[in-house]
């Protein structure tokens, strides 16, 4: 009866075309939240979502011409974006992106108090550019001149510690 009463009142639209399209838009969402909201990672139905908001804007730009498919694409990109949206907000997302154990000392990469190198004499093993590396006493430290280009094998002194940071310079 609404096919019947809307063709008689827009007798040049194509109602089914519209439905057909909505209805690909649809499952295109679903399948999308279901990859969002359900299943971990971006897999197939994830691809076949996207794969149908693509074909069903397209469609809706061939079949119902440039006003309406500019319309669904607008209305898609709005519900797709609100749908990413609420899915980064989830309590199931943040599980999956947040890490909520903490790393344990000695677990990962730690740099020493390396205070004790300042004014500390050793020779460059490679060039400076002005970072390299260093021989201070019996270590092999990576470093950074305080003045630019240092040759290799020249003589260089600590002169500060930032951090992990060694600032050397040429000794003259």
């Amino acid at each position: 009866m609404f096919a019947e009463v809307s063709q008689t009142v827009y007798p040049a639209f194509d109602w089914q075309a519209l439905i057909a399209v909505v209805a690909v838009l649809v499952v295109g969402v679903v399948l999308l939240g279901i990859e969002v909201f359900v299943t971990p990672g971006f897999g197939v139905g994830g691809i076949m979502g996207l794969v149908m908001l693509l074909g069903g804007s397209v469609g809706a730009w061939l079949a119902l011409g440039p006003t309406w498919g500019s319309l669904i694409v607008v209305a898609t990109v709005a519900v797709a974006t609100v749908l990413v949206i609420l899915g980064l907000r989830s309590k199931a997302a943040k599980k999956r992106l947040v890490l909520s154990t903490e790393q344990p000392k000695g677990g990962g990469v730690e740099t020493s108090d390396l205070d004790y190198l300042i004014d500390s004499e050793g020779v460059a093993k490679t060039d400076l550019r002005p970072a390299g590396i260093a021989t201070i006493g019996d270590e092999r430290i990576d470093v950074v001149s305080e003045g630019g280009f240092v040759d290799k094998e020249t003589p260089i002194k600590v002169v500060a510690v930032d951090g992990p940071r060694v600032i050397v310079a040429r000794i003259e």
